[in-house]
Formats: C-alpha cells, structure tokens, sequence
C-alpha cells in the first residue's frame, strides 16, 4: 500500500510538472530601450503573464537594419521598442501582424495605430547633460541654445550618437531639421560636427560618459538621466530655449509568428495603467498619465514634427550624412 501511494504521489508531482510546463510561454523579442530598461520591461511581462521574454539590447538603428535584413522570415515573435521609422515600415510593408487590443483603449492617437499594427509604449525625447565638475573647473555654464553649442570653446567636449546607428540620434537629426529647416539644419548640424569628439553608437552612451567626466557636454535620450542622477553622477540637464524632439517606443507582432496568443497578451499588459507608471517611473512619456520622473507633470517644449515625413525621409537623410560626416561610432 505505501509503495502505491508513493506511487500515486510521484505520478502527480510528474502531471503537475508537465502541466506546469505547458503552461510556461516564452517569446523571442527585439528590445531597444537601454539594457537596464530591457531587464525592467522583461521582468515586469513575467512576473504579470508568465511569459518569458528572450531578448538581448540592440539600438533602435541595429534593430531596423536587422529587420530589414531578415524580411519576411524573422527570428522574433515581437518588437518591444523601436522607433517609428520601423514601426511604420513594418505596416506599409506587411511585416506587423495588426491586433486590436481592448487594454489601449481611450490613450492619445499618438501612441496607437488605427489598424492595430503598432503601439507606442512611450515617447522619449533627447536633452543636453553636462558634466557638473568639468563645468565649473572650465567655468562654464550650460548653454542655453542648441546654436550655443557650436561655440568653438566646445571642440572635442561634446558627444552625441550617429543616426546611422541610433534611433535617438535620427530624432535628433530630423528635429534640427524641422526646427531650422533643410537647409539652415544641415548647416547647424555641420557646425555642430567640428566640436564632437566622437558619435556613439547607442542614444544613452553619452548619459554615461559624461557622468563619469570623460567629456562636458552630451546631447543624449532623456530615459536614464534621472537614474544616473540618483546614482551620484555629476550631472546636470536642460532642454535649450528651442525645445526638443520626441519619438515613440514602438511595439509591434511580427506577422508569422507561431506564439501569437502571448504576443497579445504582452500588448494587452502595455496598455495598462501599471505599466505607464513603470515606464513614466524610468523617465518616459506614457500613454497612459502619470507622473514622470525627470519632468513631472510638466512635459518638456516640443519642436513641432511630423513623424511620417521623419520616417520617409530617413534614407534620404543617411545618405547625405554619408556624404558629409564620419560614418564611424563607438
């Protein structure tokens, strides 16, 4: 009788095992908000769904040329952050599969397409951080104008990312732009390139780099300024008097995916109130309101943009920035 029992036991722990199996999803996703912003994103889908989300960090731009290059047959179910030239290339080009997800329900049309085929988990824009110790130690003051920035005084003490790896620095790119026009923009933006000690590859590098002194000045995602600031580093921030460009953090389903049902459901959690609070907590601009952790409940002064012409224009764009700049990063 003991030895059934025993038996009986042990069958059930085995059932319990494989039910338990079965009921373990996991998804393979592109990521490219920060790697600490990743792991955060990553543990919040698991420990709200189960789902375990494979990921490694790429760049927004690392992202988009992989994509393009693995069309139509991709080795992802989803994206989780990327920026809109993706995002719309991915509906124009049938590669997102459209879902109509209840949970995003009353946000802004900025963060939702119609047909379902993207959603903008949230806006993130790029600000000037200085170094607080090499300030004063040069007794400078941070500039109050992006065109202040062009003063030779800043040769080779300012970093910025290269938009032909970064999906921050395109927005950048496409701001300026916006903001003086093609003409006057590209002549701002050859100025600016003659005090840039070197671009990044990725649109957070220069958070990092200035905040351990190695350079003055950086032009920088705003997603990890807050943190960095909590950690210790010397750092201070500004939006110049212009104002500052935004993009989304796009979320999309890969059309062809065989884990389709999990894929919604890490949709479905985005659109939450519980995720706007994590992500605002971070630093980003949310769907859904809540308080942001650089800015308040103050969101900074926008250029004027239109992201669709952004998006069509950003071949064009690379191209002339070939012709004209260092196509290098670090």
């Amino acid at each position: 009788m003991k030895g059934k029992l025993i038996a009986v036991v042990a069958a059930a722990i085995f059932s319990a095992a494989l039910a338990g199996s079965a009921l373990a999803e996991d998804i393979n996703a592109y990521m490219g908000t920060s790697p600490d912003n990743n792991a955060k994103i990553a543990k919040f889908i698991k420990d709200k769904t189960g789902i375990t989300v494979n990921q490694t960090f790429q760049s927004f731009g690392e992202i988009e040329a992989r994509v393009k290059a693995e069309a139509p047959n991709f080795n992802a179910d989803m994206i989780v952050g990327c920026g809109s030239p993706l995002a719309f290339m991915a509906k124009k080009n049938g590669w997102a599969e459209p879902y109509i997800s209840p949970a995003w329900k009353g946000v802004q049309e900025v963060y939702v397409d119609p047909q379902g085929f993207w959603y903008n988990m949230s806006n993130f824009s790029f600000v000037l951080v200085g170094n607080k110790d090499r300030l004063a130690k040069a007794g400078y003051s941070m500039p109050k104008s992006w065109k202040d920035l062009l003063d030779p005084k800043w040769k080779g003490e300012i970093l910025m990312p290269s938009p032909l790896s970064s999906g921050t620095a395109n927005m950048m790119r496409f701001s300026w732009l916006a903001l003086y026009g093609d003409d006057e923009g590209w002549k701002f933006l050859e100025a600016l390139d003659k005090n840039i000690a070197y671009y990044t590859r990725s649109g957070n590098a220069p958070t990092d780099l200035v905040g351990r002194g190695e350079f003055t000045l950086g032009i920088t995602s705003d997603e990890n300024v807050k943190k960095r600031i909590d950690d210790g580093y010397p750092l201070m921030w500004s939006i110049p008097a212009e104002g500052t460009g935004y993009d989304g953090t796009f979320v999309l389903i890969f059309k062809g995916t065989k884990k389709l049902a999990a894929c919604q459901k890490v949709i479905d959690l985005l659109g939450t109130q519980e995720f706007s609070d994590l992500m605002a907590g971070i630093g980003y601009l949310t769907p859904r309101p809540a308080p942001n952790a650089l800015y308040g409940t103050t969101p900074p002064n926008y250029i004027k943009l239109d992201l669709g012409k952004a998006a069509d224009d950003r071949p064009k764009n690379n191209d002339i920035w070939k012709q004209k700049f260092r196509t290098d990063f670090k």
